[in-house]
Parts: C-alpha cells; sequence; structure tokens
C-alpha cells in the first residue's frame, strides 16, 4: 500500500498540469477542469494495481480524462463554453502594443481551433499545451502516430493561412 501511494504521489506531481491544461482546453471551465482531475485521480488511484506497465500511466490518465470530459458533456448537453475570458496569455509582456498583438494572435488561434473538427484541435492541445509525443497522443486518442502527425500537420497548416490572413489586414 505505501507503494502505491509513492507511485501515485509522483505520477500526480508529474500529470497534474499537463492534464488540468488538456481538461481546461475542453471544458473551459477552471472549477470543471479541476473537478475532472479529482476524479481521474482518484479512478487511477483505485486503479494503479491494475496497470501493470508504467509506461501506460499517461496514456491511461489522459485516456480517462478525455472520457470523463465527454461524459460530463453528454450528461448535462452542455457545449463547450465560447468564453475564452479566462483566457491568460502564454506570452508574458511588458509592453501594451505587443500584449495586445499577442492577445489578437491568441483569439485568433483560439477561434481558427474552434472552427476545426475536435479530433484535429484535440490532438493540437494535447501536442502544443499538454507536451505530450505523437506516440502518447496516439495511444490516448486510439489512432496512429502517422494519423496524429498528419492533423498536427493540418492544424498548422490551417492557423498558418489564418494567420497571414490577419497580418494582411
Amino acid at each position: 500500500m505505501k507503494e502505491n501511494i509513492i507511485d501515485f504521489t509522483l505520477v500526480y506531481n508529474k500529470y497534474k498540469k499537463p492534464l488540468y491544461n488538456y481538461l481546461f482546453k475542453i471544458v473551459r471551465a477552471e472549477m470543471l477542469a479541476e473537478d475532472i482531475m479529482q476524479n481521474v485521480f482518484l479512478k487511477l488511484y483505485d486503479n494503479m494495481s491494475r496497470i501493470r506497465h508504467t509506461e501506460f500511466i499517461e496514456v491511461w490518465i489522459f485516456r480517462t480524462a478525455r472520457n470523463e470530459a465527454f461524459t460530463h458533456f453528454r450528461r448535462t448537453k452542455n457545449k463547450v463554453a465560447e468564453d475564452i475570458s479566462d483566457y491568460e496569455s502564454v506570452l508574458p509582456s511588458s509592453n501594451l502594443i505587443y500584449d495586445l498583438e499577442q492577445q489578437e494572435l491568441i483569439d485568433l488561434i483560439e477561434d481558427a481551433l474552434k472552427q476545426m473538427d475536435s479530433a484535429q484541435s484535440e490532438v493540437y492541445y494535447l501536442k502544443e499545451y499538454s507536451g505530450l509525443s505523437y506516440k502518447e497522443i496516439a495511444g490516448i486518442m486510439d489512432i496512429t502516430e502517422d494519423l496524429v502527425r498528419s492533423r498536427i500537420f493540418k492544424v498548422r497548416q490551417k492557423l498558418r493561412t489564418a494567420i497571414i490572413k490577419l497580418e494582411r489586414g
């Protein structure tokens, strides 16, 4: 039992931030992301003895989180919130003009991602915001690594096109 607590603590500390970021991108609500994250870690704690290979823990965590989030939406029949007012810039700056330009770019990226199908935007969030590898994303989404690469390539092309349009005015 003590070994599970030590393992659980290490896993929790390693994945709490990327998991929260991933969930927040899906549910767009801080408290809901925290609640789902807590449920995922409770399930992990209850199931740690069943997970035999440590390399599968990350896949298990993110897949469970994804399922929990989608279950929540099915239960409540809510859509992902459109309001991004709580979104914090990942590019800090002391220059107000720079801050406004960066926020405009972030808003553009968020809007472009909302217009893409959920499979494309989810792959992008897992790669760019959670920092997962192609292999890890493939395991979470139950798709091939080649399909992950293809989706990320397509998302980046669409984002590049949207940014070019913005720059041209």
